[in-house]
């Protein structure tokens, strides 16, 4: 698979997913994954949108131990931030529920986590390990490491996922003490989750196993850039992909969408759902609280979200480049930026 380019620099995300076709043990495995890969391809590049969406974002809570001051967890008084402030979670059976039912439809991915820790659930090993036993081609979590301790790193690696990804966003720890979080000060914090994640590959590689793979981002901050090559050259040779990203700022004001028409369309209607904890259903995981809300799942299927008329109006309404005809264009306060949706569909 190509690599894919970041202002002058590598963003490796490509390469995993040729990484899991390459370790998958049966040829049946590899054909499914890579014909997954294909429809996600076609849907992203706006050739064809599918009767279901391929990925599903499920924010099984929005807890998180850390409150990093680029989150909206450490900006509680931004409107998306004071929503966090209320602990929301989708109890376990539900989310069964949600489970069966991508199956039933076709979705091919599932990732556990958008603002939340995952690893802060204490039903996340039992979830996750159900969510495989359905034999899903992806399934996978976002994580900042701190939680992973040696039992943890085990049940984890128990459930076969197919990979994780962890967020770092510096290589100093004093950047990352600084910006990583603003809710707990506990030094050399750092140290121990660049350890947890090290173990965990350790761990991985001792049991034998390749999944799941591992994956470190880097979110592209003003007091973070001068670490970037330090960054890339400790983490290259010891994880299977690093993701480089620039900051969506949730405090901007919103940006005119006439400046889009033409330019650029947002594909992430056309292969994703992104379920909140609150079970209010988006379009994707940048869109902003309530502001872009097509249906919630305790009262609608998501066969039911992804085929009505509204959500149908806002994927033509970026097919066609036609969003000041749309009702959203009206609504929503916050910014999309244009490097924030190509970096996006570079994640996947």
């Amino acid at each position: 698979m190509k690599e894919l380019k970041l202002n002058n620099r590598t963003n490796v995300s490509g390469s995993i997913h040729q990484k899991t076709i390459d370790y998958l043990e049966s040829d049946e495995d590899k054909k499914k994954y890579a014909e997954y890969r294909d429809k996600f391809e076609k849907a992203s590049n706006f050739k064809k949108i599918y009767d279901y969406p391929i990925h599903i974002d499920l924010e099984i809570d929005n807890i998180c131990n850390y409150a990093c001051s680029f989150c909206p967890i450490g900006q509680p008084d931004t409107e998306l931030g004071k929503w966090y402030q209320k602990k929301q979670e989708i109890p376990k059976e539900k989310i069964f529920q949600i489970i069966d039912e991508c199956k039933n439809i076709g979705v091919n991915s599932i990732q556990f986590s958008l603002v939340n820790e995952p690893l802060a659930n204490k039903n996340i090993f039992e979830i996750l390990k159900y969510t495989t036993s359905k034999k899903f081609e992806d399934v996978f979590i976002v994580s900042n490491g701190s939680l992973l301790d040696e039992k943890r790193a085990l049940k984890l690696l128990d459930t076969n996922i197919t990979k994780i990804q962890f967020s770092l966003d510096a290589f100093k720890a004093s950047t990352y003490e600084k910006n990583r979080f603003t809710k707990i000060k506990k030094p050399g914090l750092y140290e121990k989750v660049k350890n947890n994640i090290l173990n965990f590959i350790n761990l991985r590689n001792k049991l034998g196993k390749k999944f799941p793979l591992v994956r470190v981002s880097f979110i592209e901050l003003e007091e973070n850039l001068d670490e970037i090559s330090d960054f890339d050259k400790f983490w290259s040779n010891k994880v299977d992909a690093i993701h480089y990203q620039k900051l969506t700022d949730y405090k901007k004001k919103i940006i005119n969408f006439d400046e889009f028409k033409d330019k650029i369309r947002c594909n992430m209607s056309n292969f994703r759902l992104s379920i909140k904890a609150d079970g209010n259903v988006r379009p994707c995981c940048v869109g902003y609280g309530e502001q872009i809300l097509i249906g919630n799942i305790y009262k609608n299927s998501l066969k039911e979200i992804w085929n009505s008329k509204l959500f149908k109006d806002f994927q033509k309404m970026h097919y066609d480049y036609i969003y000041h005809e749309h009702v959203f264009y009206y609504s929503i306060k916050f910014p999309f930026t244009v490097s924030g949706i190509k970096e996006m569909t570079a994640y996947f």
